[in-house]
């Protein structure tokens, strides 16, 4: 069997399950691991995969299928996908584990780098049993979002870390303002930590750029206000100097004739609430796979169909692109399925999604293959973030920081929470001040 592993040791899992479990640990095997190569040039030096060597799975084909450890004994089945709505980032997967034909399973939720690839069968590998799989946290779909203490809420505070002073922390009455065209949209990785941000360069009327930080991504495709090229944006923003560098930061815009503020009066991202919002009514900074699937897409304000599947690498765990069924009746392209960079989705809501794209971006684009190994063997899939006028996204290995959910105080079974003076302390308040 050719697989790719990225298994815990015994000790870290039963860490992370506050538990002595008894689960046969694999070393990682690197001369199975896709080759890396550093893309210095790139805002973010962080090892690459090589494009040649990626495998791509269908979302849709992963949901309902079944999962084995290396013995081949059957672990359970996914039922869902928990993606970073900014990244696309596979964070966690849902998964039935256990039981036979729908009795005795449990819906757990288990850190996407804990699973394998297998590459022959095509599926994911997890080294654990069905009981120990278990002992993860219990995934209820009626109670997953909607409050601080739900069970996407705790998710999101042990995955998310913002360096210190990397984002304004104070109140401030500066009426700087950045006004002109939008004339691209980029992310990159923010340093040690699991996400990335949204950036906008903005011309002015003098013919001049200037390049501004909006926010963490996940926020920046939850708060309603799209952001896309060739609109429209005045920008009130902060200068900043992070580690020597001088940064123009965002504190409110205006786009599409709507205000959209970032920070509260004292000076408080709001991206630090973890709380959904009528604004975010998809349990935001996650969602389901199933939340985005079938959902009506807008280019650039235009309606041009919706969401057919999801195409994730499956090295990384990261959604590389959107398959979508274009709308007959508004591109009159018949029923072929088109890829979209994840990177182009500038918003998520319940209403759909948006992508700063054009109808002729889309139209131009290669066909969704039947067989996802072209996407990696066939050099016009390697072009298309060059046709949507954006860059590669960052393919780096995406491994879970055990220490996080371990020590986290949300974690019913951090055996340290009842000497942890900190333990009712709600993680918003260890942000930088």
């Amino acid at each position: 069997m050719n697989t790719s592993t990225r298994t815990l040791s015994a000790c870290v899992l039963a860490a992370a399950v506050g538990a002595c479990l008894s689960v046969a640990a694999q070393p990682q095997d690197q001369n199975q691991m896709p080759p890396r190569q550093v893309q210095p040039s790139r805002t973010d030096a962080r090892p690459m995969y090589d494009y040649a060597s990626r495998m791509f799975a269908s979302a849709d084909k992963l949901r309902g299928s079944t999962v084995e450890n290396a013995a081949k004994k059957n672990i359970g089945t996914i039922s869902d996908l928990i993606i970073d709505r900014g990244s696309g980032a596979v964070t966690y997967v849902v998964l039935n584990a256990g039981g036979f034909l729908g009795i005795g399973t449990k819906k757990v939720v288990i850190p996407f780098s804990q699973f394998g690839w297998d590459a022959n069968a095509k599926r994911l590998t997890l080294e654990a049993t069905p009981e120990n799989a278990k002992l993860w946290p219990e995934f209820d779909e009626k109670n997953w979002a909607g409050t601080e203490d739900s069970l996407s809420g705790r998710l999101s505070k042990d995955y998310y870390r913002t360096p210190q002073n990397y984002y304004p922390s104070t109140a401030s009455n500066d009426e700087t303002h950045v006004k002109g065209t939008v004339t691209r949209v980029d992310r990159r990785a923010i340093p040690g930590s699991a996400t990335e941000e949204v950036l906008v360069t903005v011309r002015k009327s003098d013919g001049t750029e200037e390049v501004v930080v909006l926010g963490p991504s996940y926020y920046t495709t939850g708060n309603s206000n799209s952001v896309y090229r060739d609109a429209p944006i005045d920008v009130r923003v902060s200068r900043v100097d992070r580690n020597g560098n001088p940064v123009v930061v965002a504190r409110s815009y205006n786009a599409n004739s709507k205000d959209t503020n970032l920070y509260d009066d004292s000076g408080k991202a709001h991206w630090w609430s973890w709380k959904s919002t009528p604004a975010q009514p998809i349990g935001y900074p996650f969602l389901l796979n199933s939340d985005i699937d079938g959902k009506h897409i807008t280019a650039r304000g235009e309606k041009c169909g919706k969401v057919e599947d999801l195409i994730v690498e499956t090295g990384t765990g990261r959604v590389a692109f959107v398959s979508i069924d274009p709308d007959q009746n508004v591109l009159g392209i018949a029923d072929t399925k088109r890829l979209v960079p994840w990177g182009v989705i500038t918003l998520i809501t319940t209403d759909g999604v948006s992508i700063d794209a054009s109808k002729a971006m889309i139209t131009s684009a290669p066909e969704t293959p039947k067989d996802l190994a072209m996407l990696s063997g066939d050099s016009k899939y390697q072009n298309i973030y060059q046709g949507y006028g954006i860059s590669e996204p960052y393919y780096y290995d995406r491994t879970w920081d055990n220490s996080s959910w371990n020590n986290s105080p949300n974690n019913p079974n951090n055996q340290n929470n009842m000497n942890n003076p900190n333990r009712n302390r709600d993680l918003r308040e260890r942000e930088p001040k």
